[in-house]
């Protein structure tokens, strides 16, 4: 998720105003959008400034400190699922065009940081530096590598993975071609976005141990995959303006012949556009199912395909969302955190202001919270097993 801008209470308006930058609203008559305004409120909705004057209400759930992390204001850190390591990216922030991977420019701007949690003490303890300058932080991790993209120009985008221990890089995609949003299951196998340089157009390439297997529809954009489980993969598909979230079955011989999707914007999605929603919330992969942030609902929803309520709303206005093992999960809005039961219309609250949750493997911290504190995150495990 990603926050660049200098108000906090303005997010919950600026969601508002991406559902209309969107297009597709039912209720409206009004003309989609420009670009530049499409831009904009994707800046808005980055918002976020310290909340100084955070207080917590009274419930049955303690939560402690894990430490601090140093941020830019706008690239969340990357949290291995034990709770134990949190990569961050430092200096000035790539553009969107470059997260994207539609601008593949070197970046001289960005450094990586890896940090180790103390959930148990709060202890801090002094960070690794990586030495490589102009990495792209991805948004996935496990307890051994957090993986990482380096943009070069024409000689293509990596992929690498860092040692959580050493801060060694190693690359595991190294080529001509643009590779972008990589993400790992629980077993090691990969999936990321490829495109060819003369080609704005991604398509999907799985690497097991097995092979490597092209999934390619021939004409749609297909960005920001995540496992769910070790045999599944989501991934958000963009075809003539339109935007779907498509589930694959990656048993099968030809994934694409079991994809099934959810509409998510009718007209005038972007690459931009679909990069916000995907990155808003942070998703574990190892977890079989996960929220996302629904332009024309105003909330995070939960995606079901094989149940009768396909689409689970969770709390109005909501901008992250983490699984919790009994079947809850842990809702966040611009002013709040709630405990919310499928199937309700709100939760036991948690506290008064903003926090984004991120769930973790382990049952002493079984999730941790991320506060921002001017150009600081304070991290808060807590534990929800209890």
């Amino acid at each position: 998720m990603k926050f660049q801008s200098t108000t906090f209470l303005v997010l919950g308006s600026a969601i508002s105003i991406l559902l209309q930058a969107c297009g597709g609203t039912p209720r409206t008559t009004e003309s989609s959008l420009s670009d530049a305004n499409k831009l904009a409120a994707l800046k808005i909705l980055q918002a976020l400034n310290p909340a100084t004057e955070a207080t917590t209400t009274t419930s049955v759930e303690i939560n402690w400190s894990a430490g601090t992390l140093p941020w830019d204001r706008y690239t969340l850190p990357v949290i291995s699922p034990n709770g134990l390591h949190a990569a961050v990216q430092l200096g000035k922030p790539p553009s969107l065009r470059s997260m994207t991977g539609t601008d593949n420019s070197p970046i001289h701007s960005t450094t990586i940081e890896l940090h180790l949690l103390d959930p148990l003490h709060g202890r801090k303890i002094a960070p690794l530096h990586i030495d490589r300058v102009g990495l792209i932080l991805s948004r996935m991790a496990n307890d051994q590598y957090v993986l990482v993209e380096s943009p070069n120009g024409a000689q293509g985008r990596w992929i690498g993975q860092i040692d959580w221990a050493t801060g060694t890089v190693t690359w595991l995609v190294a080529d001509e071609y643009i590779n972008a949003f990589p993400t790992m299951n629980a077993i090691g196998d990969l999936a990321w976005s490829r495109r060819n340089q003369s080609v704005d157009r991604f398509h999907l390439v799985l690497k097991t141990s097995t092979g490597e297997q092209s999934i390619d529809d021939g004409k749609s954009d297909w960005i920001m995959p995540m496992f769910l489980g070790v045999d599944r993969l989501r991934v958000f598909r963009i075809t003539d303006g339109q935007l779907s979230l498509v589930e694959l079955d990656l048993l099968a011989r030809n994934p694409l012949l079991t994809a099934i999707s959810i509409p998510i914007i009718a007209k005038d999605a972007t690459r931009n556009i679909a990069w916000q929603i995907a990155t808003t919330n942070p998703t574990p992969p190892w977890h079989d199912t996960h929220a996302f942030y629904h332009p024309m609902q105003n909330r995070m929803v939960i995606w079901q395909p094989n149940n009768s309520i396909e689409i689970v709303p969770l709390a109005f206005g909501s901008v992250a969302a983490a699984p919790v093992s009994d079947g809850t999960w842990l809702v966040a809005t611009d002013d709040r955190i709630v405990r919310q039961q499928l199937g309700e219309e709100d939760g036991i609250h948690i506290r008064n202001s903003l926090a984004i949750p991120v769930a973790t493997t382990s049952n002493q911290w079984t999730h941790l919270m991320l506060i921002p504190q001017g150009s600081r995150l304070q991290v808060l495990a807590i534990n929800l097993s209890q």
